[in-house]
């Protein structure tokens, strides 16, 4: 599964479900248990499934895919957004600056799918542009359209990320759990931050 042709089907298929997102009914599932840093900021992953899933045919449906969204939420104090100059989310004090999203797949137990998704304005992969909360920076002239780093600020939970994942057919059975790891700065410090799914059984 960690081959380049492997991971280039997975994209494909990745890619090729998003667009069933809308279909995908949202009754969430409970968040898996959450990692705290030390830092005041705590992840969790909430799934729109408890499965079990079936592997996809010709094509996914709502029964062979997950969505996860992955929280973080920040207990730092609230500071002053005044100082001198209006700041934005990804410049305020005491902010959590996502710089990337860090994903392990197991399956019972072995990791069989690992990569590493960036936001906007250097997303990675570019159709999953739309699954972060950007900042928006405003120039002195012309539209708004300068983008900026996600951005979770004092006081809030946001999702930064939601992830999907079709139940290939081929792939292997059995129990699925979903590893994320946000990476990302608090005050131009690296701060990381943890948590996995509940475990998501797939089947043919």
């Amino acid at each position: 599964m960690t081959t380049r042709r492997q991971k280039a089907r997975r994209y494909a298929l990745v890619v090729g479900i998003l667009g069933a997102v809308a279909a995908v009914g949202l009754a969430l599932v409970p968040a898996a248990s959450e990692r705290s840093a030390s830092d005041g900021l705590r992840a969790s992953v909430v799934a729109s499934t408890r499965g079990p899933l079936t592997a996809c045919t010709d094509t996914c449906t709502t029964g062979n895919v997950v969505w996860e969204f992955v929280y973080v939420s920040n207990a730092n104090s609230l500071i002053s957004a005044i100082d001198g100059q209006f700041r934005a989310r990804d410049t305020l004090h005491n902010a959590f600056i996502v710089t990337s999203v860090e994903n392990h797949i197991f399956v019972n137990g072995v990791d069989i799918f690992d990569d590493t998704y960036i936001p906007p304005p250097n997303e990675y992969p570019r159709s999953w542009a739309g699954h972060w909360p950007s900042t928006l920076h405003c120039p002195d002239t012309g539209p708004c359209n300068v983008i900026g780093s996600p951005a979770v600020v004092p006081g809030e939970q946001a999702a930064v990320l939601f992830a999907g994942w079709g139940h290939g057919a081929g792939e292997p059975n059995g129990r699925y759990v979903f590893q994320y790891t946000v990476h990302g700065t608090l005050n131009g410090l690296p701060a990381d931050v943890t948590a996995s799914s509940r475990p998501i059984f797939m089947t043919d």
